[in-house]
């Protein structure tokens, strides 16, 4: 009989062991690479072509404080700065909890310039300016909702005790396809009572090599005011955003932990409760003439043999997250399920880990047992 055929036919000796450890190494190695692919997400955020040039200006206290709107002319006289446009969270909640999605509140004039990889007709950008209470959607917004051209939208104050009554004048195009909406950052104002307070500006800079020298003098501006800045790279600020949220490498490296570990515990038990039932058969092969190494090449393979399955079958569950929305799902955070190479190898190796430890433990013990003493059932 070949290595590989005695590997087949004992793995599959007790089928729904087997099978039930396949499953196990299975989802848990696709919970491994759905947590792997979601902190790579969400600490390496994907970011547009044109997000070289910009940055963020944001309170340097805290991203939940506000700064006034003033700053903006200030800003704008900044050498090397091509546009400014305030950007305010305003998480409005449109008829159900259950539907969020980003909106901001922004300088209709300005966003598409800061914004330059998300397109808006000249029509449509028209009307925004020109309608106090208009709205433009992200496509994937509009076709969310269904959203028409002149459709009614209010949006519910979360943040801000103010329930604002938009109406859609048109859509844009998002690389990333998020999905987003913007409003008059002075309609919302008059809704607070001119408060004249803003969270956060976009800049866009004349070029690459400009952009650490325009975050230096805008910092420098309001250094030592009441309301200091922090400005910094589109990236770092969406990293800031993310932090907010804890520790989440610390988080999400605990629970990844701790899976393997009790999964590996688990396979452990299983091969030695395996190995055990044919200890005796361990001592005919080597009474018959088989070496140690390679029965224990027989039992380790076979161990190898049921992980790669499960790690396969985690790899498939894995991929079919492809078919659902993720953005809506994490509000998004997660705008989709796209795992590196080094996130495959790492649930590859994680499989042949476990089935190289989950052999080798029991399949030691038993081919130092005696011939003797396996086949009196000692072990």
């Amino acid at each position: 009989m070949s290595f590989g055929r005695f590997i087949w036919r004992n793995a599959f000796r007790n089928k729904r062991r087997t099978g039930l450890t396949m499953l196990s190494i299975g989802f848990s190695l696709f919970l491994l690479m759905a947590l792997l692919t979601f902190m790579g997400q969400l600490l390496n955020p994907v970011s547009e072509a044109d997000s070289a040039l910009r940055l963020i200006v944001s309170p340097a206290t805290s991203l939940a404080d506000l700064m006034p709107i003033a700053y903006r002319d200030r800003i704008k006289r900044v050498p090397h700065v091509e546009h400014v446009t305030t950007l305010q969270w305003f998480n409005g909640i449109y008829k159900d909890p259950d539907y969020q999605f980003a909106n901001f509140a922004t300088d209709p004039e300005e966003i598409f310039e800061v914004y330059v990889d998300q397109e808006i007709g000249a029509r449509e950008k028209a009307a925004f300016i020109a309608e106090r209470r208009g709205t433009v959607a992200s496509t994937a917004l509009a076709n969310r909702f269904n959203w028409k051209v002149g459709d009614p939208i209010t949006l519910k104050g979360t943040i801000f005790p103010v329930d604002l009554d938009l109406v859609l004048v048109g859509t844009f195009t998002d690389p990333l396809s998020q999905e987003l909406l913007y409003f008059h950052y002075d309609y919302l104002n008059e809704a607070m009572d001119n408060l004249n307070l803003i969270g956060a500006f976009a800049v866009r800079g004349s070029s690459v090599d400009s952009i650490p020298g325009i975050a230096e003098a805008i910092d420098s501006q309001f250094r030592n005011s009441a309301s200091e800045t922090k400005t910094e790279t589109e990236k770092a600020f969406v990293l800031g955003f993310v932090s907010m949220l804890g520790n989440i490498q610390g988080i999400i490296a605990s629970i990844a932990g701790v899976v393997v570990f009790t999964m590996l515990l688990v396979a452990v038990s299983t091969m030695g409760m395996a190995v055990r039932e044919r200890a005796r058969e361990v001592a005919i092969l080597k009474t018959i003439g088989y070496s140690r190494s390679t029965i224990l090449a027989l039992v380790v393979g076979e161990a190898v043999f049921i992980a790669l399955v499960g790690a396969a079958l985690g790899v498939t569950l894995g991929e079919s997250l492809r078919l659902v929305d993720l953005n809506i799902m994490t509000q998004g955070f997660i705008t989709r399920y796209s795992p590196d190479p080094e996130t495959y190898a790492a649930v590859l190796g994680t499989g042949i880990g476990i089935g190289l430890i989950s052999g080798f433990f029991p399949a030691w013990h038993s081919v130092n047992l005696t011939v003797t003493s396996a086949m009196r059932g000692l072990h």
